[in-house]
């Protein structure tokens, strides 16, 4: 593990300032910290990397100068000790796997008319096997996998409505978010496999995205520990189209000209991109609705994300705490087969897969090629970064399917390999 110290100098103070963090209910020795600050007064931000083995829930004390501060709460994801001379925010970097789901979805209504049999066996261990017409299995074994019909079940288990995977997937997601954690769903496999369906679903059955919205709301009308102090909670939405390395903001009429950009502190975002402030749940529900009737669906060949910010403070500390949600449908894993304009469309696919076939590889003499295509470099963080991020895979069940589903559980399998290293995002109010 690794622990950050940010410290905001509000004082008078020598150029070397010392800092010690020591771990008063255990056998850990002290931590000398330097702290580098400027002789003025003024607003002065600084941030260091120590790494240290740090067990989860252990109390720490901070001193200076002959001072010691203590921080109310223990060292959970982040903790704060302030007085009106100094405020020192000490948080965990945590290494977290790239969690991989699959949802395989029911047999569709012409796939029943015309006899297709089913390719796919799930059992209760979240193991996948794939049948080919020669009699041949192909096992595969995922974080979680959810079976939308008893048809594909090898014993007979609760089937995977939008509610449970909001209640496994969706609930996570805000609960990171409140506690300043970026984290991300992206779903993965062939065109007609249940991706939007999954993520949007309908009016009557809404999916991930729409229920999210409620649930983020609700956790914050309710209040209480989980929000940790923070209050002044600042919600806005964006949503976006990427079709032949085009950009289109879902969320106006206005056409414009995107381009991602790379910043040192708001990392890779869309530069003009229109962010709307939601302030309840029906508010972002119909802000959703308008964008997705806005949504060309290109030779469905288009890539969606859905990006939800967030920003709270504790005034009691001086510090601001920020996260997003980020929602993003692949358009298609299949290859494309049309001869134009084929190269762009499919130029999101291949530098998708090269970008995770280098995080896999882990080899850090070569950075993977994130901007080869605007959906990985928009994605940048979300996939190998400072990001919780969830691979969900959807595949389609029938024979026909063989090879799709395979291709497509495969890749998942293999970028369970990936390792985010993540940290609650906090800033120091100067």
């Amino acid at each position: 593990l690794k622990l950050q110290f940010l410290y905001f100098i509000g004082c008078e103070l020598d150029n070397k300032m010392q800092l010690s963090v020591s771990f008063p209910d255990s056998e850990f020795p002290d931590i000398p910290f330097t702290a580098s600050g400027d002789t003025l007064v003024g607003d002065v931000v600084r941030e260091a990397v120590i790494e240290w083995g740090i067990d989860e829930g252990l109390g720490f004390d901070v001193s200076y100068g002959g001072r010691m501060l203590r921080p109310e709460s223990k060292l959970l994801s982040h903790g704060v000790v302030a007085d009106s001379q100094l405020v020192v925010s000490v948080r965990r970097v945590l290494k977290t796997p790239m969690k991989v789901m699959v949802r395989v979805r029911p047999l569709s209504k012409r796939e029943g008319d015309v006899g297709e049999g089913v390719a796919v066996k799930v059992d209760v261990n979240n193991t996948i096997v794939v049948r080919a017409d020669d009699g041949a299995n192909h096992s595969f074994s995922v974080d979680r996998v959810f079976s939308s019909t008893h048809e594909v079940q090898v014993e007979p288990h609760p089937i995977a409505t939008q509610e449970m995977i909001f209640e496994e997937v969706g609930k996570q997601l805000v609960a990171d978010a409140l506690s300043g954690y970026h984290s991300c769903v992206l779903a993965y496999g062939v065109t007609g496999s249940g991706k939007s369906h999954t993520m949007f679903g309908s009016k009557d059955d809404p999916g991930l995205v729409p229920r999210v919205v409620r649930h983020l709301f609700s956790e914050i009308d309710a209040g209480g520990v989980k929000l940790g102090g923070f209050t002044g909670h600042v919600i806005e939405l964006s949503f976006v189209e990427i079709y032949s390395e085009q950009i289109t903001d879902l969320m106006t009429d206005e056409k414009k000209d995107l381009r991602v950009r790379s910043h040192p502190r708001k990392g890779e975002h869309i530069e003009g991109v229109t962010k709307l402030e939601i302030r309840n749940a029906d508010d972002g529900l119909k802000q959703l609705s308008e964008g997705r009737a806005r949504v060309s669906f290109a030779g469905l060949r288009s890539h969606l994300v859905v990006q939800i910010f967030l920003r709270s403070r504790n005034d009691g500390c001086a510090i601001t705490k920020h996260s997003t949600i980020t929602f993003a449908i692949h358009g298609g894993s299949e290859r494309v087969k049309t001869p134009v304009p084929a190269p762009r469309i499919g130029l999101t696919l291949s530098a998708f897969r090269k970008v995770m076939d280098a995080l896999v590889l882990g080899d850090s003499s070569r950075l993977p090629p994130y901007r080869e295509s605007v959906f990985t470099f928009l994605l940048k963080n979300c996939l190998g970064g400072n990001c919780k991020t969830t691979l969900l895979g959807t595949v389609r069940p029938s024979h026909r399917s063989y090879d799709d589903v395979c291709n497509t559980i495969r890749f998942c399998t293999k970028c369970s390999r990936i390792v985010n290293k993540v940290s609650v995002n906090t800033e120091i109010l100067p």
